[in-house]
């Protein structure tokens, strides 16, 4: 196969940004939260099921749009993890669930694996979808948890200076019980939270 036929065409970018590591055998248990490295405020029940709903999300939409790239972005963020990455544990999960019924999006979902944050998900994605298809995307679709919509939509989208007309963000609730995740709890000084990313 000639690297021509290897590169994805790609009008628009679906980004889901990737909270943990896979780090069970068995794919098939990846809504159990025993299968995730978690932090303490991660490990509530609910946690590892949202995962496997923005997973589901990211897919569905890159389904509806035959001309949108997937990428799934997380770097090694958790070095007791072993050297995996958030990203290629939702492309594994994934492809363990089948594509959730979208098989065709297989061939257009790619991984990001270096960001370590909410920001460094869309600029290094950015710069993925660049490095694979030649040129920046038309339009950018975040898939996370509503409660960092703002940071997303607001503060992440104006640092890169992506205009607000080409950009969308589907987001899911956090579990109920993950109080921690609401103030901006865990080892990386409240990277859930809004404050880390203002000036």
């Amino acid at each position: 196969m000639d690297k021509d036929s290897m590169t994805p065409e790609g009008g628009n970018l679906v980004l889901v940004a990737g909270h943990a590591v896979y780090t069970g055998v068995d794919y098939s248990e990846a809504n159990k939260e025993a299968s995730w490295f978690l932090e303490d405020y991660q490990k509530v029940k609910g946690e590892a099921q949202s995962f496997l709903d923005h997973i589901r999300l990211g897919i569905e939409e890159a389904a509806l749009d035959p001309d949108a790239l997937l990428l799934f972005s997380g770097g090694q963020t958790r070095r007791a993890a072993g050297p995996r990455s958030e990203g290629l544990s939702y492309w594994v999960v994934a492809e363990a669930a089948g594509w959730f019924g979208h098989p065709e999006v297989r061939n257009r979902t790619f991984t990001e694996e270096h960001a370590r944050d909410s920001f460094e998900n869309l600029l290094f994605s950015l710069c993925r979808f660049y490095e694979l298809a030649g040129h920046y995307p038309e339009t950018i679709t975040v898939v996370s948890y509503t409660l960092k919509e703002a940071r997303f939509r607001t503060l992440h989208r104006e640092a890169v200076r992506w205009p607000g007309e080409y950009f969308r963000f589907v987001g899911t609730p956090v579990p109920p019980e993950a109080k921690g995740a609401k103030v901006g709890g865990g080892s990386r000084a409240g990277e859930r939270g809004v404050e880390p990313f203002q000036l």
